[in-house]
Order: C-alpha cells, then structure tokens, then sequence
C-alpha cells in the first residue's frame, strides 16, 4: 500500500478522490495522436494520475484520446487535491498499466483513499491509496478490472497483441 498524507477528515478526501475518478465525463479528452482529431467512437479515452504514456511524458488533463492499440502507461509519483478547506497527498510506488485499448472504451485509473490508523503527521492521519484501473465500455459500464503490469514480458506481450482496429 502506498502511503497518505491527509490534514483533513477522510470524508473530504474520498470525496475529491470521487471527483477525480469522474472528471474524464466533464471534459473533452486530450488528443495523444496526431491529427485528425478522431470521433469518439474511433480513440479509446483514458483518465487518472497519468505521468507517461508510451514512453512519453504527458500535460496535466483529466483525460486522454488515444488510437487502438497497446500503450504503456506509467502513473505519477506524487499525487493529491487541494482546496481551501483541506488537502491529501500520496507518494506512489512505480505503477506501470499495458493496457489493449479499443475504440469507444473507457480506460480510469481510480484513486481509492484508505482511512489511516492512530498514527498522525502535522494535523492530519496517515493512511494510504489503492489503485485500480478499470476497463468501461462506451456508456460508462465497468467490463473489467485490469492489473499493473509485473514485468516486461507483459509489456511486450500487450505490444504483440491484436493489430488495432478503428472503425
């Protein structure tokens, strides 16, 4: 488990950690393939704390398009939200996802905020995340949870995969 920083009431954080989970339906995701810019039924979108994708390092954004296929996504060591009324922070291990996207489907690494124990720092618990990656088809429906990778035969399996296919 990773660890957590919280200085406000675990209620607060899990709920700006829904909110993230979420904020791929509220914005048009940022295209990471050249032009044309695609309809959505021909990019696969993906959402969560996101550092690389491919190899390369990606803007902040809730959400990205990308063509089918195999990529390699790398997660952000550091992540957290802030406002004025509290904030949480987490320092991540190394989680690296190859996921086989498809056209229409959503891709949401979700961060789930555990409640911490006695232990405290400054003004706050100590508690940790856990992350999942979830698979959901074009109306949002979850059709599969998916694993980090563990090594690099994975990655190298999910790039031999099935040619992508856009409709």
């Amino acid at each position: 488990m990773n660890r957590l920083c919280l200085s406000t009431p675990m209620v607060l954080a899990s709920m700006l950690a829904a909110s993230t989970a979420c904020s791929h339906i509220n914005s048009a995701p940022f295209p990471l393939y050249p032009p044309p810019v695609r309809a959505t039924d021909q990019v696969a979108v993906l959402s969560g704390p996101v550092a690389t994708v491919d190899g390369v390092d990606v803007p902040s954004q809730p959400s990205f398009a990308l063509l089918p296929g195999c990529h390699v996504v790398v997660l952000k060591s550091k992540i957290g939200q802030g406002t004025d009324d509290g904030a949480w922070s987490a320092d991540l291990k190394r989680t690296v996802y190859a996921f086989q996207m498809k056209a229409g489907n959503i891709y949401v690494i979700e961060v789930h905020l555990q409640p911490g124990g006695s232990a405290s720092v400054g003004n706050g618990n100590v508690g940790g995340v856990k992350i999942a990656a979830v698979e959901r088809d074009a109306n949002g429906h979850a059709i599969g949870k998916l694993s980090p990778t563990r090594n690099r035969a994975e990655i190298e399996a999910c790039q031999a995969g099935p040619a992508p296919t856009t409709p």
